[in-house]
Parts: C-alpha cells; structure tokens; sequence
C-alpha cells in the first residue's frame, strides 16, 4: 500500500514522485516500458523560455532556478547546458518571425535574429562537431 498514487511516468509525475517522496511511499504507475518514454524524453532535452503557449512559458520561467540548482539527490549530473536553437521562417513570413521573435524575447531576452550566411556555418559546425573523423 502506497500513501501517493502518480498515474504517468512523464515529466510531471516523476516530479511529483520526487517531491512526494519526502511526505510517504510513492506508486508511480506508466503504461510504457520505461519512464518518460514520448514527449519527456525528446521535449526533457531542449529547455527554452520562449517555447508554446503564455502559461508553458511562465512555467518554463519559473522552473529554470530549479533546473541550474536541483535539489541534493534529484539528479546525478547538471540538468542544463548551452545548446542553439535555429529557427526558420519561409519566405514571405517576416511578419509573422518578427512577431515570434519579439514574443519570445519576453522570456528569453538573449534571442536574435541571425543571416542565411550564419545558419549555414552554425549548421556547418555542429555536423562537423557530431561527426568527428569525417
């Protein structure tokens, strides 16, 4: 018999677990073969403020103290680390990008926008980073 019962093995249940853990026994219960198996694991690897919706930002906002500082035991490696972010807009869609960009960097303050000539030597760099002997 468990004293919480968490339905979901994602992101916010294992959080839950984490934090209930300290109050009783904890049952997390996951259809899956392995915890976070679907959005956690591919969305868990890109933290950005300035990603979905108002509220997911303020969210992602909130949490970022947590995920530069985690609590003793949550993990055993930092949670965060530099990574890029390329986003696209297709011809014709400056207004649209522009406005994104300037919604985004009410979260995130250090977007910019970059060249076709930077794109391409950031995209560059990182292939010949990943590939090491090509």
């Amino acid at each position: 018999m468990s004293d919480f019962l968490i339905l979901g093995g994602g992101m916010a249940g294992a959080s839950a677990g984490f934090f209930l853990a300290d109050r009783g026994s904890v049952t997390l219960l996951e259809k899956e073969d392995a915890l976070g198996y679907h959005s956690t694991g591919r969305s868990a690897a890109l933290f950005t403020e300035n990603y979905g919706s108002p509220p997911i930002r303020a969210l992602s906002v909130g949490t970022r103290p947590f995920l530069e500082a985690p609590l003793p035991g949550f993990a055993d490696h930092k949670l965060l680390g530099p990574r890029g972010v390329l986003m696209l807009a297709l011809p014709g869609a400056g207004a649209v990008f522009a406005a994104v960009l300037a919604e985004g960097r009410k979260t995130a303050p250090e977007l910019r926008e970059i060249g076709m000539a930077e794109a391409t030597a950031l995209c560059r760099s990182c292939v010949q980073a990943a590939s090491p002997g090509r």
